[in-house]
Formats: C-alpha cells, structure tokens, sequence
C-alpha cells in the first residue's frame, strides 16, 4: 500500500518538476490571453508589446511570452531581416530586473494568418541571446514595463 502511495505522489510531482522549462501550450494560438504591456510605442519604429505566461522564476527572474507587434510592418522586416510576410513576431523572454539582462531563447515569426514562418530571425535575437538591455532597443521598452514600472504588468485574477 504504501509502496502505490509513493507511486501516486512522484507521478503527481513529475509534471511540475518539468513545468519550468515548457512554455505555455497557448503560445502559438492568436486566441491565447495576451496582455498588454504598458502603452504603445509610437512612430514608424514603434510597436505594442503583449505578454503571456509571465511568472518569477527561482532566480528571482521574469519569464514570459513576448509578443511584438510592429507600427509599421514592411520597415520591421527590413530592420530586422525577418521572413517575408512575417506580421508579429514572438520571443520566450527572462528578464533579470537587478542585472538590467534580458535572455532571449525562442523567436517565432507569424504570418497574417498566424502560421509561424521558417526562415532567419537572427536579426531580432542578439548573437549571444543574452544581452544587457540597449537604449532605444525593443528589450529597454520590455525591461521598462516588467522591472520599471511594475503596475504595467497583468494583474492576477487570482491575487
């Protein structure tokens, strides 16, 4: 009996232990429950950040899908040599808030019908992946709205 016990429990356990490197299983659907982070960057290179998903880590770090929804489309794709027709692009970010570090470990570009794109996207992502948070850059406008100015971030419905 006991011994079914302990079989139960660690079959409970193992879906947690491995919920911190997935990502939410609603990343790629356009009906997901994006958030909107702070206001919308205006201009021709200006753009809206959504998130979904976000949570602190054990670093004390934020984790979350970011959504990156350009102003003006065809200047995106050419800035950061994208695929073409991509219309938004998605990110898997971890914001560090005391090391001002933003580690970027997936990049999906996504069609006007929200099919993700095969193609370069390393123009988007810094060669390193994790890169300190440069001015004017759209990881300064998601530092800002995440580790700044913290009432930006979705609230909870459960809080």
């Amino acid at each position: 009996m006991r011994f079914i016990f302990i079989l139960l429990a660690a079959a409970f356990a193992l879906p947690a232990l491995g919920q911190e490197a997935k990502a939410p299983a609603s990343e790629n659907r356009p009906t997901a429950n994006w958030s909107k982070l702070g206001p919308t960057i205006e201009g021709p290179r200006g753009f809206t950040l959504s998130s979904l998903g976000i949570r602190l880590n054990r670093n004390a770090q934020y984790e979350m899908w970011v959504r990156i929804v350009p102003n003006d489309v065809g200047l995106f794709v050419r800035r950061y040599d994208l695929p073409r027709g991509t219309q938004y692009v998605q990110q898997y970010a971890t914001v560090d808030c005391e090391k001002k570090v933003l580690l970027l470990e997936r990049t999906i570009a996504f069609d006007h019908s929200h099919k993700s794109l095969e193609g370069r996207l390393t123009g988007i992502t810094p060669s390193s992946r994790k890169d300190a948070v440069k001015p004017g850059s759209i990881g300064e406008a998601l530092f800002k709205y995440v580790c700044s100015d913290p009432n930006s971030l979705p609230k909870d419905d459960n809080e």
